[in-house]
């Protein structure tokens, strides 16, 4: 399963920070391999090139991206035609219809 995580900065559009392959064969756990990938607890996710993982969007700064966190959302591909979003609450995950 492919996912996309889409973040929203205080200020400003939404925008596509990355897109992963998964090894994951159900929804949640490819929401939360997603979610794994895209934190900076040891290093800045971001900033190496780790398979699986393309980076959609770079700040005009040059600074790296935050992790994910409560908001954000996750579009999970199931297909080549079927998608289904979610949003990372603070327990899980939210479906948004």
């Amino acid at each position: 399963m492919i996912v996309t995580v889409t973040y929203q900065d205080e200020f400003g559009p939404k925008y596509n920070a990355a897109s992963i392959k998964t090894p994951c064969t159900k929804v949640n756990e490819a929401l939360e391999y997603a979610f794994t990938k895209t934190q900076n607890v040891f290093y800045n996710w971001s900033e190496r090139d780790i398979e699986g993982i393309d980076i959609c969007h770079y700040k005009f700064d040059g600074s790296p991206l935050r992790s994910s966190m409560v908001g954000d959302e996750f579009t999970v591909q199931l297909s080549d035609k079927e998608y289904k979003k979610f949003i990372c609450d603070r327990v899980g995950w939210k479906e948004v219809a």
